[in-house]
C-alpha cells in the first residue's frame, strides 16, 4: 500500500511539475499580411489579416502602403491594391484587440509582376589562344542576376558578367553554364567547347 501511494505521488508531482513548467502559447514574431495577386491580373492584388491563433477580439485594424496610412481601408480584414510593373510595395499592418488588450504589427513586401518575363537572348562560347570566352544577352526581368558555372565549379569571380573570359587547357572539354535570375524565376544556357589555341 505504502509504495502504491508513492507512486501515485510521484505521478502527481510529475504531472504538476509540467503544468508549472509548460510553455505559454507561441506569438508570433510578426503579424505580416498576406498578400497575393488576383488572378490573371499582373498589377492587381489583395492582402487579409493573418488569422489570429489565439482567437482575439479585434477592436482596429489599419493599414499602410510604403509608410503613408491608408485610411480609407481602416478597420477592414481584406483589401485591394494596385502596382505598377515591377514595382516593390510594403503593405504595414497594425491590429489593436479588446480582448485581451493588445496590439500586433507587421508588413509584407511584395513584388509585382514585370510587363515582360525574363528571357535569354543570346548566349555563346569561343575558344582560342588558351581562352574560354562567353557572352550573353537576355531581357525582361526585374533586376536579374547573372552567374557563371565552369566545369562544375560555381565562379563568383565572374557574378553580374555578360562577357566573361577565363583561360583553358588546350585539348580539355569544357561546359559553360550562365543562369540568369530575378525574383520570380530563372533561365539558363549551356555551352561545350574544347579548348583551342586556335578560335573556333
Amino acid at each position: 500500500m505504502r509504495r502504491r501511494l508513492v507512486a501515485v505521488f510521484a505521478l502527481l508531482t510529475a504531472v504538476l511539475a509540467s503544468m508549472l513548467t509548460a510553455a505559454s502559447p507561441a506569438h508570433a514574431a510578426g503579424f505580416d499580411p498576406v498578400c497575393s495577386l488576383f488572378a490573371g491580373r499582373q498589377t492587381e492584388f489583395g492582402c487579409a489579416v493573418p488569422a489570429d491563433p489565439e482567437d482575439r477580439v479585434v477592436d482596429s485594424i489599419r493599414w499602410t502602403r510604403s509608410g503613408d496610412p491608408l485610411t480609407k481601408f481602416n478597420d477592414i480584414r481584406q483589401i485591394p491594391l494596385t502596382c505598377s510593373p515591377g514595382e516593390a510595395v510594403t503593405v504595414g499592418l497594425t491590429v489593436t484587440f479588446k480582448e485581451p488588450a493588445g496590439q500586433a504589427t507587421g508588413e509584407t513586401l511584395f513584388l509585382c509582376a514585370p510587363s515582360a518575363p525574363l528571357t535569354l537572348n543570346f548566349f555563346d562560347c569561343d575558344t582560342g589562344a588558351g581562352l574560354l570566352v562567353c557572352s550573353v544577352i537576355f531581357a525582361g526581368g526585374i533586376n536579374p542576376t547573372v552567374s557563371w558555372t565552369i566545369d562544375g565549379k560555381d565562379r563568383p569571380d565572374m557574378f553580374n558578367s555578360t562577357v566573361i573570359r577565363t583561360g583553358c587547357v588546350v585539348g580539355k572539354p569544357y561546359r559553360a553554364v550562365v543562369t540568369v535570375r530575378d525574383a520570380f524565376g530563372s533561365v539558363t544556357g549551356l555551352q561545350s567547347h574544347t579548348c583551342s589555341r586556335t578560335q573556333q
